[in-house]
């Protein structure tokens, strides 16, 4: 789903204890791969920030990671910073529709042009995608299957 050319900025959301942002961070030559949590530690199984850091030190990336504690709602980043921002399971925490709407104009925000976003979740996609839509991106559907359950993937992409 996404060309990698190892110069990317990369943002994970809910990044717990490092799925998605060590990953990217493997792929990376030059780029830098930065998670954002609220680190709600009985959500995910002691999912802290100390924990998160010392899976990427064991993967080998610690050079290439940051990890923050922000609130996808309301992140201090710049317009434009991110080529790649990914998501797994995470939004659908946010309990109301206009928290998750808040949240995906953030994610459209912080998107560089011709960035891609890709958020896999269980609930909600399509709201995500709308919104997506509405901020001006390209919006693409799927689904998959893994641990059991079907996970529903909204990508898009900025202009």
């Amino acid at each position: 789903m996404i060309d990698w050319k190892g110069n990317e900025k990369v943002l994970d959301i809910g990044t717990g204890r490092r799925l998605l942002m060590i990953g990217a961070a493997k792929k990376l030559t030059l780029g830098k791969s930065i998670g954002i949590d609220i680190w709600n530690p009985e959500d995910m199984h002691n999912n802290t920030y100390q924990n998160t850091m010392r899976n990427a030190e064991l993967e080998g990336v610690l050079e290439k990671v940051e990890v923050r504690n922000e609130d996808v709602r309301s992140m201090s980043f710049p317009n434009d910073t991110f080529d790649v921002v990914l998501s797994n399971l995470c939004i659908h925490n946010i309990p109301t529709k206009d928290g998750r709407k808040k949240a995906c104009q953030e994610i459209a925000r912080v998107l560089k042009p011709n960035g891609i976003v890709i958020i896999t979740d269980k609930s909600h996609t399509k709201e995500y995608g709308e919104i997506f839509a509405m901020e001006g991106l390209t919006v693409e559907f799927f689904r998959t299957s893994y641990d059991g359950s079907l996970r529903r993937i909204v990508k898009a992409a900025k202009k």
